[in-house]
């Protein structure tokens, strides 16, 4: 993209998710954390989901998306197993237009295992 075009998500570009979660969500997702992350897994996979996790303390938590749709993220995040729990107060997804730093796409960017090893994707 040109210099401060903006990255839509029809275009493929960036895309955040802020999940909002219940007051005791460390406590309250044990039963439900395994299908969690099998659920957005197949995206971590195919590098859809460039990085996620909880804020600290887990109020919040963060998933960065790259080259899908709003309408897919906001439609898969309904079948998620904390949403369908209760566990999600509210879903927001926003279109980010990067001006700075490394795709991790990119051999310049971090390997794609680089989140898991570091513990990124516990969400």
């Amino acid at each position: 993209a040109a210099p401060g075009a903006r990255l839509s998500s029809s275009a493929g570009g960036y895309i955040l998710m802020d999940y909002g979660y219940v007051e005791g969500m460390l406590l309250k997702r044990a039963p439900y954390r395994a299908a969690h992350l099998a659920h957005w897994q197949p995206k971590f996979d195919s590098g859809a989901i460039r990085l996620a996790g909880a804020y600290s303390p887990a109020e919040d938590a963060l998933f960065i998306f790259y080259g899908t749709t709003r309408e897919w993220i906001e439609a898969r995040a309904q079948t998620d197993p904390y949403c369908v729990a209760g566990l999600v107060t509210s879903v927001k997804t926003k279109e980010w237009s990067v001006v700075a730093g490394a795709d991790f796409s990119s051999p310049q960017g971090a390997p794609r295992d680089y989140a898991t090893s570091c513990g990124l994707i516990l969400l």
